[in-house]
């Protein structure tokens, strides 16, 4: 799937990649990519990105291809974090080094010719999952100014996703078997936990006892996704909580879709709506 997601694209010329070496949670040092367009308008949005790869998998090498050509697209800068990989690096490490990935960013905003009030935090799959882990903990920890908006990109939320959905698992292209290697490199023996307070919310959002003050979310997932009904969940709890929210489901597209064929009608419209709720900021 990785290998899918990056081969097809060109090399994006008019972007530029540096990295900067920052200090996480524990003294550890992790990487934030910039990405940067020429020419681009200094003081606007920029976009947060973590990358997916169930916890275990991936890294902004991986990525990098595509996330210069959104780059390029959107014209905003883009600044990755590489956090540390499961089960190497179990919970917290990965959502903490997004934290602090995060908080870096803000706080050197001015620094880096970004809006600290239009920073869009974008993840995908795992890292979807870590992106609204990453945005409880701003809520929580009252990160100012607050998260412009949290886009979630099928994301991985519930560590107690374990049972086989019919007429989707067969189909699935991330399968329940794959979940529970990716949660139990992340959890251990407490990933599925039935105890509510087995499991930090920022691990595994979907145990989060509330959503109030969650900021502005988009969020979509395939039908044919073992996430699909977590997502529904995630998305009609943040509803409930009065958060601004936008939610699409893509029928018969499975976790992933715009990877296997990202000239299908979905796979574009998902590319649309995408851009459409960062560029909104």
């Amino acid at each position: 799937m990785f290998k899918q997601m990056g081969a097809a694209l060109p090399e994006m010329a008019s972007v530029k990649r540096s990295n900067h070496a920052i200090k996480s949670f524990d003294g550890t040092s992790i990487t934030i990519a910039e990405f940067r367009k020429d020419g681009s308008a200094p003081g606007g949005k920029a976009i947060y990105h973590i990358h997916g790869g169930g916890m275990i998998l991936g890294g902004i090498d991986v990525f990098e291809k595509s996330i210069a050509k959104k780059c390029e697209e959107y014209g905003i800068p883009i600044f990755a974090v590489g956090y540390r990989l499961a089960p190497e690096n179990p919970h917290p490490a990965p959502v903490y080094d997004c934290w602090a990935g995060l908080q870096w960013l803000s706080q050197n905003a001015e620094k880096l010719s970004i809006d600290a009030r239009k920073i869009v935090v974008v993840g995908e799959s795992a890292g979807g999952g870590l992106a609204a882990g990453t945005c409880l903990l701003a809520r929580d920890q009252k990160l100012s100014p607050p998260v412009a908006k949290q886009v979630l990109i099928f994301p991985m939320l519930d560590d107690r996703n374990i049972t086989p959905l019919a007429g989707i698992e067969e189909l699935a292209t991330w399968k329940v078997d794959d979940n529970i290697t990716g949660w139990g490199a992340l959890l251990g023996d407490k990933a599925g936990s039935t105890d509510p307070k087995a499991v930090s919310e920022y691990a595994a959002p979907a145990r989060a006892e509330s959503l109030v003050g969650s900021p502005p979310t988009y969020i979509d997932c395939g039908q044919l996704d073992i996430f699909i009904y977590e997502d529904t969940k995630y998305a009609s709890r943040l509803i409930e909580a009065m958060v601004p929210t936008e939610f699409h489901v893509y029928p018969g597209m499975p976790h992933a879709y715009y990877a296997y064929a990202p000239d299908a009608t979905f796979s574009k419209q998902h590319e649309q709506n995408v851009k459409t709720a960062i560029l909104s900021v």
